[in-house]
């Protein structure tokens, strides 16, 4: 596997990694790279090591810290999912009253309905994106770090 393969899957496999450990990741990369100490066939491999060793570092998980993780994970996707589902349902309610007009609205309150309706689903699936980022990376230090 070439080295351009090679840091593609591991940035791929490590999505969920901030701006900064990114950084470090590509620092750690380029230094390991130059060493020749790197086995380009294993990148899972590589990245869960990596994480062992840069990421998830000796911070101790009890089992409770998991059921909590998990409480909070169903209400934050239950929260999430429900903010885009009523921008869903809004926008849809919205298109509806404007090809069938039983109340009388004005465009203006039709668009600005419509609008916020789109922008509430698309800050929903941003927000979805961090969130499932966030609760993944706090499962594998669970799972790196397991007493």
């Amino acid at each position: 596997m070439s080295k351009n393969e090679f840091i593609k899957r591991v940035n791929k496999q490590l999505w969920f990694l901030n701006a900064k450990e990114k950084n470090a990741l590509n620092k750690y990369i380029d230094s390991v790279d130059q060493n020749k100490s790197i086995d380009t066939n294993k990148p899972i491999r590589f990245s869960n090591e990596y994480l062992k060793k840069f990421i998830f570092n000796h911070k101790k998980k009890s089992t409770s810290h998991v059921f909590v993780l998990l409480i909070c994970m169903v209400l934050a996707y239950a929260f999430l999912l429900g903010l885009f589902i009523l921008g869903l349902v809004a926008s849809l309610a919205i298109v509806h009253a404007y090809i069938n007009p039983n109340i009388d609205l004005s465009v203006f309150v039709i668009l600005t309905v419509l609008i916020v309706a789109i922008i509430i689903m698309i800050a929903s699936l941003y927000a979805i994106k961090h969130t499932t980022a966030l609760f993944t990376k706090k499962l594998l230090e669970y799972k790196f770090n397991k007493r």
